[in-house]
Parts: structure tokens; C-alpha cells; sequence
């Protein structure tokens, strides 16, 4: 689903670790374990519906609220509704029939963006653990943190990632200026729903979804039954199913901070960037660079009738100093 542009940073330091340490496991290991008791990770879980409360923040600190389902029939159907604002997203996913359908209007919100990106697991600091070069330091082990136990990754390029050391979810993750979290776990048959997911930049809230899980015994009806007629418009961070394809780009100055930054690109019959505007940023620290980088961007030309013709773009452009500068696009 994701598409990246990358500017490889190559960074060393060494590993720091807080704590007593007692034993340790290898991170995949228990990346797997973790994932593999999230509600729906395997065809064994119960069916079941889950319902989340949004509350996002803008880098000017509004609050804009929606709310997040998640529908499951293990083995069947998932359907997942997201409602924030005029964005309304759905995806119906048939299991059976291996057929996708998804359906959205408007622009994708950044921090919807931000919650997809991390909520089954963080994937920034799991490329860096998960990495073969650093396997001799991708091990979890029993730390203290603030007082209460954990079991962590080492803290790496200011990132790590910490699980419960009880139930073996996952419970943190820290990525430089920004953390995640994963609190008070539901049980639902042998799986586990977290009733709160959050994710903060520095000590502000910028991501909340509280709410909780149901066992279901009989869904609504046509609740999976995709539309006829209707085509799948593919995932809108990626501009449907028709994205604008960029032609050339320029690394982008990168400082020692992690985060994400919605433009909304105008962009000239050649397929230069002719202007940028922010629609959102998880910091406003990392504005500058973002804009820097658009404006090196070529895109290849929209032609209509035979000729070029200027369009617009909306562009989510993630600042992680471990992987360089990757950007998805979104559909206006």
C-alpha cells in the first residue's frame, strides 16, 4: 500500500540501555507474539465490532473529532468506517472472494494518516528493529521505565519500542520527539482490543481513539456486501487508484526530529511544483523542511485532450532521520 520516496540518512550511535536487564528475546519474536494477540489477527478470534472516539489536533492545536469501526467476521469480512469531519473512508474487505472495496471523499486528515501508520504496529521504529544489519541489537529485555516494568527494545537513534511484560502487547513506542501508546487492553475471546490509543509529539496530544469492543452474535444486514457498480478507489493517502506519478526529487534536509506534514501542491503543466500550502504538520518544526523538499519535486505531466495541463496534489511527507524522507500522495 505504501509508496516511498527515500534519501538514505546513515546514522550510528550506540545502543543505550535503561534498566536492570534480566534476560532477552529477539524483537521480531515478540513483535509477532504482540501482534498475533491484537483482535483479528488470526482466523480464531470471535466476531466482533469495535467502536473508537477520535479527537485530533492540528499543529495550531484545533480539535477536530470523528470516530473509527471496525467490523469482523474472522474468516469472512472485515468492513472499517472512519468519519472525521466531510472525510468519510470505508473499506469492505472480502475475505472469501479475495476482493477489496474502498470508498472516500475528501482529503484523507493528516492524523488519520498519523493513526493508520501506527495503531496495529509503529512502523517507523519496526523497520529500524526489524533491520538484519542490527540484529545483534534488536532484542528485547526487561527494563524499568519512569518506575514500571517493561520489556524494551534498546533505545536506538532515540527510538524503542516496549511491550507488557504480563500480556506481551504492546505498550510504547518512542520515535525521537514523538510517542505512542497502547493502554488498558479489553479482552475479546483469546484476543485483546486496546481501549485507548494515543499519540503525542514532545507533551502534546496530537491522536486520541478511546472506546471499546463488542462480541458480536449477528451483524446488520448488507453490512459487507459491497456496492454494485460502484468501483474500489483504491487507499487515499495514495491518491485512490490513479496516483500522480513524481518524475524527480531532491534528498531533503533532515535534523534530528520525526513526524508528518500534509501540502497541498500546485503544480505547473511541466510538472514543477509552482506553489505549497500546509493543510496540517504533526509539529510546525518540521514545515520548513517539508516545503524545501516540494519544491524540488517534478511530477510526470497530466496530459487531457493531448495536452499538458496544470493540477493540484495533496502530499504527506514523513521526516524520519533513520529512513530519510519517503511521500505519499492524496486525492483532492
Amino acid at each position: 500500500m505504501l509508496k516511498f520516496l527515500f534519501a538514505v540518512l546513515l546514522l550510528l550511535t550506540s545502543p543505550l540501555l535503561r534498566g536492570q536487564v534480566l534476560a532477552s528475546h529477539p524483537f521480531a519474536t515478540e513483535l509477532t507474539r504482540a501482534l498475533d494477540l491484537e483482535a483479528g489477527a488470526t482466523a480464531t478470534d470471535v466476531p466482533h465490532h469495535v467502536h473508537y472516539t477520535l479527537k485530533l489536533y492540528s499543529y495550531r492545536h484545533k480539535l477536530t473529532t470523528g470516530t473509527w469501526d471496525i467490523w469482523r467476521d474472522p474468516q469472512h469480512y472485515v468492513r472499517t468506517d472512519i468519519v472525521v469531519g466531510e472525510f468519510h473512508y470505508t473499506h469492505i474487505d472480502d475475505i472469501v472472494h479475495k476482493r477489496q472495496w474502498r470508498h472516500f471523499d475528501h482529503v484523507l486528515p493528516l492524523k488519520v494518516f498519523d493513526l493508520r501508520q501506527n495503531y496495529e504496529k509503529p512502523e517507523v521504529p519496526v523497520a529500524l528493529f526489524g533491520d538484519r544489519k542490527l540484529a545483534s541489537r534488536s532484542t528485547v529485555t526487561f527494563q524499568q521505565v519512569d518506575g514500571s516494568p517493561f520489556d524494551c527494545t534498546p533505545e536506538l537513534l532515540e527510538e524503542r519500542v516496549c511491550f507488557d511484560p504480563i500480556a506481551h502487547v504492546l505498550a510504547f513506542a518512542q520515535i525521537m520527539n514523538q510517542t505512542i501508546t497502547w493502554e488498558n487492553w479489553q479482552p475479546l475471546g483469546t484476543h485483546s482490543v486496546p481501549r485507548v490509543f494515543r499519540i503525542y509529539d514532545g507533551d502534546r496530544m496530537i491522536v486520541e481513539a478511546s472506546g471499546s469492543a463488542e462480541e458480536v452474535k449477528t451483524f446488520p444486514p448488507n453490512l459487507f456486501t459491497i456496492p454494485t457498480g460502484e468501483p474500489d478507489m483504491g487507499e487515499p493517502e495514495n491518491d485512490g487508484s490513479a496516483p500522480h506519478r513524481i518524475i524527480d526529487a531532491k534528498p531533503m534536509d533532515i535534523d534530528f526530529q520525526y513526524g508528518n506534514v500534509l501540502l497541498h501542491l500546485f503544480v505547473e503543466p511541466d510538472g514543477k511544483v509552482k506553489k505549497s500550502e500546509v493543510v496540517d504538520a504533526d509539529d510546525d518544526d518540521l514545515i520548513g523542511a517539508a516545503k524545501h523538499f516540494v519544491r524540488d519535486l517534478k511530477f510526470a505531466p497530466q496530459i487531457k485532450s493531448g495536452v499538458a495541463v496544470p493540477f493540484d496534489e495533496f502530499l504527506y511527507v514523513l521526516h524520519a532521520p533513520n529512513i530519510g524522507d519517503t511521500s505519499q500522495r492524496g486525492s483532492s
